[in-house]
């Protein structure tokens, strides 16, 4: 069931609009599913995959100031540090928890299922009108186009998302896409109107130019090209 929620959607997208990022967390609360707005939150500030999201206890976050963990898919190593924005509403979330609990819960106090998380993002862009293809990988790609934009630093980005090349975080993040676009909005084949005017001035120079040296030529009795020199001062009175 996993793989048929993913390859609905073709590619997933990150949500590149920060206001549209305040409107999911806000419809998250809004509808009293306060848990979804903690794990968006969480998502887009960490850059975890959701495995590992979901794999989380109140006791790898609870009064920390840093998460430390395992990857799942990788089994790299990982330790992050916490905003202190971050770290309050984690802290909010888990008062009065067992340490032992899963942080993000479906029924019964199991772990939360991905597709539940799947199924509520989609509801939350559905209701708000925000035409991206979201899916679980939405909140890993959203931290990433947004950190690629305020530090430009993909080589930095690729060790955190422990990617094997540059080339594979830019198509993972969507920045290649954004970049074709870009190219393919920006192309301009019109002649570039600034410059007409020094062209013009330039040919004008030069036009004056050789006209003062067939003249001085024809002065100084040149015969031998006379038709040709004429010919040649005709041109540039018409010109």
């Amino acid at each position: 069931m996993r793989k048929i929620y993913e390859t609905k959607i073709k590619v997933v997208e990150p949500i590149r609009d920060k206001t549209d990022i305040k409107k999911i967390i806000e419809w998250f609360y809004r509808n009293k599913k306060r848990k979804y707005a903690v794990l968006f939150t969480l998502g887009i500030y960490s850059g975890l995959r959701i495995s590992d999201l979901l794999k989380l206890k109140v006791k790898d976050v609870f009064c920390k100031n840093t998460i430390t963990m395992r990857e799942q898919k990788t089994g790299k190593y990982k330790l992050f540090p916490l905003k202190n924005e971050l770290q309050t509403l984690l802290n909010d979330f888990c008062a009065g928890r067992g340490l032992d609990e899963w942080l993000f819960t479906g029924k019964r106090k199991r772990k939360l299922d991905r597709s539940q998380v799947y199924r509520f993002l989609n509801q939350a862009c559905a209701e708000l009108g925000i035409s991206v293809n979201v899916g679980t990988h939405t909140m890993r790609k959203t931290f990433g186009y947004h950190h690629y934009k305020q530090f430009h630093d993909i080589g930095l980005l690729q060790t955190i998302f422990n990617h094997y090349s540059p080339n594979v975080t830019r198509r993972y993040i969507g920045i290649t896409q954004d970049e074709i676009n870009e190219s393919y909005l920006n192309l301009n084949l019109d002649p570039d109107y600034n410059i007409v005017p020094e062209i013009i001035e330039s040919s004008r120079v030069k036009s004056r130019r050789v006209e003062s040296y067939v003249s001085n030529y024809l002065k100084n009795g040149g015969r031998r090209h006379r038709e040709f020199a004429l010919d040649i001062l005709e041109i540039l009175h018409h010109y």
